[in-house]
Order: structure tokens, then C-alpha cells, then sequence
């Protein structure tokens, strides 16, 4: 799989690469970039998840019922506040993974 990607824009006018990406095991990971910082050729790494915990699929996922994180946001790193997706960023990633896997 090549890695595929879009761009998202929180409430702070902080644009992220969202990239969707596989791991050694075959399992799709959503990696998230502030665009700010030329780190790397997304940017600066924020963090990165399994796509089926964002989709709610997995026990990990939000509210204990495994819920997704559409129309949720998600805090991408609790030691930055410009680290953020809002909900209809969330939403967009959702549709994102659910269209690419």
C-alpha cells in the first residue's frame, strides 16, 4: 500500500497531513502532522493510531462502546493546545480511512 493522505484544518487554522499508512503486521495506521514544522516531508510528527480504534472497531476506541471519533475531534497531543482535530475534522478522517480501506 502506498501511503495516502489528506489535510485538515482545526479551529486554530492549524493544518495537519493525515496519513494513512500500514505497519509490519498489515494494520492500517492513521499518523497525524502539523504542517508548521518541515520534520519531515508531512511535517512534525503529533501522533499516530490504529485506524480501526478511530473507527471504533477495537475495544480501544471512544466511550468504552467502541465508538468512533466522528462528529467527536480528538485532542492529538494533551501537552500542546494547537494539537487538535475538531468534529468535522473527525468526521473527514473517518470518511478518509473508511473510503481508503
Amino acid at each position: 500500500m502506498i501511503d495516502q493522505m489528506i489535510r485538515v484544518t482545526n479551529d486554530k487554522n492549524i493544518t495537519f497531513n493525515v496519513v494513512l499508512s500500514k505497519d509490519k503486521k498489515d494494520q492500517s495506521l492513521v499518523s497525524f502532522y502539523d504542517t508548521r514544522y518541515k520534520h519531515t516531508q508531512y511535517g512534525q510528527f503529533v501522533g499516530r493510531y490504529y485506524a480501526n480504534t478511530l473507527l471504533g472497531l477495537d475495544r480501544y476506541g471512544w466511550n468504552s462502546g467502541g465508538s468512533s471519533i466522528r462528529d467527536r475531534g480528538l485532542n492529538l497531543h494533551g501537552g500542546v493546545d494547537d494539537w487538535f482535530i475538531n468534529a468535522d475534522n473527525a468526521t473527514d478522517v473517518v470518511d478518509f480511512i473508511e473510503r481508503e480501506i
